[in-house]
């Protein structure tokens, strides 16, 4: 892991999200042994499970190849992993594969769960343990099995979900972490994991998987999982019988806005991951950075264009509010009068929270994940919120949150209380949020 001031800042890059991130991920953790790199077409080691290609634009793929080295971005732009590009093809128009060693720079971030997930192999201490993996809600006769086998080896339990790619926003994992949660707290020294596979798809996916669970180094494996012909479907059923969801909030749009690096993502995507677990209403993430290149694409950064991105996010989550879903946004949205117009867009159709995460200017420039900071104080970047462009405080903000010296469960825990406040009567059943006692870090 390289330090975060040796990240290259410039092209060449791309960002990948979904199966694409998660199938690196894995790759670059030793999860797919021997393979630890990207191939051309045609030049497949024989010991590898699958091939690994990365087909980019071939504009991107020349300057690699020229360069040396493509650096990989997560969906919010934060670089974490480097190709050292050895070789390029043409793929097709304007398309190109490219091979190469993976380093990573730093552990991804895009959710769910990410501090269960498994990406490499288990650490010395969990070695020894008695690994069960589901991919639907446990059944009696597998968990008395898992106990079973764990008495008699004397072995500590360590539950997984398996899943497929969890679109952006929508978590259908969720439900079946709740579950093993559950279960592990009545098991002594039982844990909790998440392994996210590109697809679950097919045999030849689930070769791989279990390709992926001889790499793993568990001392026994109990696999409750079979290969399915849809494999997100009976996880977005997970739950146990006698489980209850609640569906209270409807029309509503969560609104955090703050500096780059206040912890806005962040609060935003553990907030839709608890949402998740209490509601059937539909959840959507809207993040500042994932809307500007979706939405907005090519558009810069003056005044002018920042406020048409604002509009067109306050639109799309005025939509889904009409429809009854549930959305929570994470811009940075500095201007007053535009926050001010997306209100009225919502408020038209549902309700609307705005959530200012107050974080400090100078820790939110200590962590700096993008390094955009350092290269706005250079002059690299023009327009920078904080530095050379201002960030209008809002006066109208419900909730005002400190990342800094409010813990992350905390913060989300006061947007639930606010939003049960205001939806439900006091003999209904509060939304709360696993402990999570850790401030956001200062990097």
């Amino acid at each position: 892991m390289r330090p975060d001031h040796e990240i290259p800042q410039v092209l060449p890059r791309i960002a990948l999200t979904g199966a694409a991130l998660d199938e690196l991920e894995l790759l670059a953790g030793g999860l797919y042994a021997p393979a630890n790199e990207y191939c051309l077409p045609g030049h497949v080691p024989d010991d590898w499970p699958v091939p690994f290609q990365l087909e980019i634009p071939s504009p991107i793929a020349a300057a690699a190849l020229a360069g040396g080295t493509l650096t990989i971005t997560d969906a919010d732009g934060t670089p974490v992993f480097l190709v050292t590009a050895t070789a390029t093809a043409e793929s097709g128009p304007g398309l190109a594969h490219i091979a190469g060693q993976i380093s990573a720079l730093r552990s991804p971030e895009h959710p769910p769960a990410r501090h269960l997930r498994i990406t490499s192999p288990l650490s010395p201490q969990a070695e020894n343990a008695l690994v069960a993996i589901f991919s639907s809600t446990p059944r009696a006769a597998e968990l008395a099995q898992v106990i079973t086998e764990a008495t008699q080896s004397g072995r500590h339990v360590l539950l997984i979900a398996v899943c497929g790619p969890q679109p952006h926003g929508k978590y259908t994992v969720v439900p079946l972490l709740t579950e093993l949660r559950a279960v592990a707290a009545q098991l002594p020294d039982a844990a909790v994991g998440l392994l996210v596979l590109p697809s679950l798809d097919g045999e030849a996916a689930h070769a791989l998987y279990l390709h992926v669970l001889g790499n793993l180094g568990a001392a026994s494996v109990l696999s409750f999982h079979a290969p399915r012909s849809a494999a997100a479907a009976p996880l977005s059923e997970a739950r146990s019988e006698g489980s209850t969801t609640t569906d209270t909030l409807s029309g509503t749009v969560i609104f955090l806005t703050g500096l780059s690096g206040s912890g806005k993502s962040t609060v935003a995507r553990a907030l839709v991951e608890n949402l998740q677990t209490c509601s059937s209403r539909p959840i959507t993430l809207l993040d500042g950075d994932d809307v500007r290149r979706i939405l907005s694409p090519g558009m810069g950064f003056s005044q002018e264009e920042r406020e048409a991105n604002i509009r067109r996010l306050g639109w799309v989550a005025s939509l889904i509010a009409q429809a009854g879903g549930i959305v929570v946004c994470a811009p940075i949205a500095p201007y007053d009068k535009t926050r001010q117009e997306v209100r009225g867009m919502i408020e038209a159709v549902g309700r609307f929270v705005l959530v200012h995460i107050s974080t400090p200017l100078d820790v939110c420039e200590a962590r700096d994940r993008k390094g955009l900071y350092a290269r706005a104080r250079k002059g690299e970047l023009k327009n920078f919120t904080g530095v050379d462009a201002p960030y209008e405080v809002p006066g109208d903000a419900s909730l005002q949150l400190d990342t800094s010296i409010t813990p992350l469960a905390d913060a989300v825990d006061q947007i639930l209380d606010y939003l049960n406040r205001g939806e439900r009567s006091a003999d209904r059943a509060k939304l709360s949020t696993p402990a999570c006692p850790e401030a956001l870090p200062a990097r």
